[in-house]
């Protein structure tokens, strides 16, 4: 099984995210491609503009500023993205409260991103050893994170290798 491109996955960090502000078309489309190799069934989006827009009625997200969307939104986005396929959008919206009310929005958007390219490191790999938290200041709430993190891999992994056997077998 080769799964060279999980694990060479790299989510775009704060300060990579594009700076100009973006249309929901735009957005649309830089999300589904950062995700596109954590999305195993390529039939299904990420990410729709019926969602978006769901996302920004619900509060999930802040409304666009002059119909355009910045990093933050983006950084948002890529995060719900990945936690609904394990999380109810109840759960995706308390554990990003949870980051976002002790931490600036940069730096839990960094920390998600680091441990989630070391969570699919480890679940794609071969599970020797997790490295430790990477966390300035270890909390609570970052062991938290890194759980919901380690989660998500996990079910990549075994969506991986389900589909994997399928196509085996037909």
């Amino acid at each position: 099984m080769d799964y060279k491109e999980i694990l060479e996955f790299h989510c775009p960090r704060f300060d990579e995210l594009p700076t100009i502000p973006l249309y929901k078309d735009q957005v649309i489309a830089y999300v589904e491609e950062v995700l596109k190799p954590l999305n195993l069934n390529s039939e299904e989006k990420l990410l729709t503009p019926t969602m978006l827009n769901n996302y920004v009625k619900q509060k999930v997200v802040s409304p666009p500023v002059g119909r355009r969307y910045t990093e933050k939104h983006l950084a948002y986005l890529i995060v719900v993205c990945l936690f609904k396929q394990v999380y109810s959008l109840t759960e995706v919206c308390e554990m990003i409260k949870i980051q976002v009310d002790l931490y600036s929005t940069k730096e839990a958007y960094d920390f998600f991103c680091v441990e989630l390219e070391k969570a699919l490191e480890y679940v794609f790999s071969d599970r020797q050893s997790l490295q430790p938290n990477s966390a300035k200041n270890i909390t609570f709430e970052t062991e938290f994170l890194r759980s919901a993190v380690m989660s998500v891999a996990h079910k990549l992994f075994i969506q991986r290798y389900l589909l994997e056997k399928r196509n085996l077998t037909n």
